[in-house]
């Protein structure tokens, strides 16, 4: 199983992809948007599409944006308004959806692979993706359904998006570091935080990098 259809690409200053030291923010962040709505809808955005979702006064501005994409080989640039695609560098690949991960109160570990989500092929590392349920992220942008793409590693900064191992349970919480200790903290009031008494090498599993979500709707 591979999920495509009705995809959104969601992301905010702590669920951003590791990404190409050579592009700017401003470069990034046209990048990803035109990434999203070719995901959500199928086609490029226009200049001027591009040019109203950041305030840009002008075209002119995005023009120059799109001819550093294209020169540094993230985009192709073809005739007409929405001339644009991504090149070589921007293509997808796919990484394997190893389970469900709970936003609220730990549960066991996931073991079965459940399909396949398509990310941008720039996105470097390890990668996997779980399914979340529960609503104790809810503050940070991620959802009951929603699916999360984590780089498997064994530390993080604290207030980075964790994926985190408690025995033989599993969960999604922020990180935050003490002396001797760490705390799994919620986005949301409605849950507790989660106090351990080691280092977070040994509960760490990955860090997440970024969320997909799926609008269903009825026919």
């Amino acid at each position: 199983m591979t999920i495509q259809k009705n995809k959104t690409t969601l992301s905010s200053s702590q669920l951003n992809p590791e990404l190409e030291d050579s592009l700017s923010d401003k470069q990034l962040k046209i990048l990803s948007f035109i990434e999203k709505e070719i995901a959500k809808t199928g086609c490029p955005p226009s200049y001027r599409d591009i040019a109203h979702h950041f305030d840009y006064g002008a075209v002119g501005t995005v023009q120059d944006h799109i001819r550093a994409l294209v020169k540094k080989g993230y985009l192709l640039k073809e005739k007409g308004a929405r001339g644009i695609r991504l090149a070589f560098r921007s293509a997808a690949s796919t990484v394997p959806i190893l389970g469900t991960v709970p936003a609220g109160h730990p549960i066991e570990a996931p073991q079965n692979v459940l399909g396949s989500l398509s990310i941008p092929a720039r996105w470097r590392g390890e990668l996997y993706a779980l399914r979340v349920t529960g609503e104790s992220m809810r503050d940070a942008g991620i959802l009951d359904g929603d699916y999360i793409i984590v780089k498997k590693q064994n530390h993080a900064h604290s207030g980075e998006i964790v994926v985190a191992l408690l025995g033989e349970e599993v969960t999604v919480k922020y990180l935050e570091n003490k002396p001797g200790k760490i705390r799994l903290l919620p986005a949301n009031p409605s849950f507790k935080p989660i106090e351990l008494a080691q280092g977070p090498e040994t509960v760490i599993q990955g860090k997440v990098i970024g969320i997909q979500r799926y609008f269903h709707t009825e026919n």
